[in-house]
């Protein structure tokens, strides 16, 4: 008995002495929001170890309206991994938006527990974070630790950010209400969408990549919160967070370094709309050429009234005119200039679009017959194929992206082009 008693008193010393249990991931998110489990996933999803941390005892989070529509939009692409698994039912899972929070947040449970990728800490409390090289150390009241290459902000008040001393208002990029967007560059480095304005007038804003993004801290990713001006949508910030974080912790780079138009491609690969266009559904073939083109500039959507609100229109069906297009060309091909100087149009027609193509390009007479063969087929165009036609925005646009690929010029966070 004796000998089994001081056994125990041994083992109960070593256990005393052994180190905290650590866990190393590439993204940790801290919250329990709409926006954690938006940037959870998505990190997850994005390929990251990911590690959703929160202190209460299962997620609660609320979803406005605009949150919901996301969230149909992650159960579509869930369903769609689903059926292609070996074996899958084509059943469709119907999206209800009638759903109460407790239906919400049971599905929300579904798709965590079938992420790869992803784990989820309820009821832990955190007890001190600090930073440790180009990453992050957490030590949690219960003795844990978590080691991470970065580290998402995503609480309701942004109490993380508050405890590290990081103002959360002075980042690379603050999100601004503008009546036009368009107005300056920043549009080109958007990751996620907010409204500003109020019930009576409200307008639809665009959050640049830098506005997640600390000044001076690396690896820190802050979910913005909503100002008097400025209204993030809770799960496109944090969709847009989560894509931001796994960028840096799969490539090994950090916060100052990432591509914007890597993230903003990968945010595309999961349904994200950054550019809300009212007159393009996601469901068009041609939904993500729009998205670039209006990323890009080099064709810019108006802005228009749709009753109490400004909303962002790409007016598919309008022309297209030479001196239109000329600057932005110029700054992206200044080849081009050229063919504007010999070239000025009114309203083009799609015979002075493919010549702008084939002089760009550069294209030889073959461009001609190879539109005309997938002007149907490849482009997805109603309309009938006719060189002297006027061509309109929607054709342009898909075709530019096609042959001319403004969108894979890279941009900085201020949205200048980078060569």
């Amino acid at each position: 008995m004796v000998k089994y008693f001081f056994s125990f008193i041994i083992l109960v010393l070593i256990s005393l002495t052994l180190p905290a249990q650590t866990t190393k991931t590439g993204v940790l998110v801290i919250g329990n929001t709409a926006a954690s489990v938006a940037a959870s996933l998505q990190s997850a999803r994005s390929g990251a170890k990911t590690i959703l941390l929160t202190q209460t005892p299962a997620i609660s989070a609320n979803f406005t309206t605009e949150d919901i529509r996301y969230l149909e939009k992650i159960q579509n692409h869930y369903i769609r991994k689903i059926r292609k698994k070996p074996g899958a039912k084509d059943s469709t899972i119907a999206f209800d938006f009638n759903m109460n929070k407790d239906q919400y947040l049971k599905l929300i449970r579904s798709i965590n527990d079938t992420t790869k990728n992803l784990t989820v800490t309820l009821n832990t409390a955190l007890e001190k974070i600090e930073k440790k090289g180009k990453g992050w150390e957490v030590k949690l009241k219960n003795g844990q630790k978590i080691k991470a290459d970065v580290v998402v902000d995503a609480t309701e008040n942004l109490f993380i950010a508050s405890i590290l001393r990081i103002d959360a208002n002075k980042t690379m990029l603050t999100p601004t209400a503008t009546a036009n967007p368009f107005d300056t560059k920043l549009y080109r480095s958007t990751v996620a969408t907010a409204y500003s304005g109020n019930a009576t007038s409200q307008s639809v804003s665009l959050i640049s990549i830098g506005a997640l993004l600390p000044a001076g801290v690396e690896n820190f990713i802050i979910v913005p919160k909503s100002t008097n001006m400025v209204k993030p949508i809770n799960m496109s910030a944090g969709q847009a967070a989560g894509t931001i974080a796994s960028y840096c912790a799969f490539f090994k780079t950090t916060t100052k370094d990432i591509n914007v138009r890597a993230v903003q491609t990968e945010l595309f690969v999961f349904d994200a709309e950054l550019i809300p266009l009212s007159d393009i559904k996601i469901s068009d073939p041609n939904f993500q050429a729009f998205q670039r083109m209006a990323l890009s500039g080099l064709l810019k959507p108006v802005i228009t009234k749709s009753g109490n609100q400004n909303v962002i229109k790409f007016d598919t069906a309008g022309t297209v005119s030479s001196e239109e297009l000329r600057a932005p060309m110029r700054e992206f091909y200044s080849r081009s200039q050229l063919w504007f100087a010999d070239n000025k149009k009114d309203v083009m027609t799609i015979e002075d679009a493919i010549s702008l193509l084939m002089f760009t390009a550069p294209r030889g007479n073959e461009l001609i017959k190879e539109i005309e063969d997938g002007w149907k087929e490849s482009f997805k165009f109603d309309s009938k194929f006719d060189l002297k036609r006027q061509i309109t925005r929607k054709e342009f646009t898909v075709l530019a992206d096609q042959y001319l690929l403004p969108f894979k010029t890279n941009v900085d966070f201020a949205g200048n082009l980078l060569s």
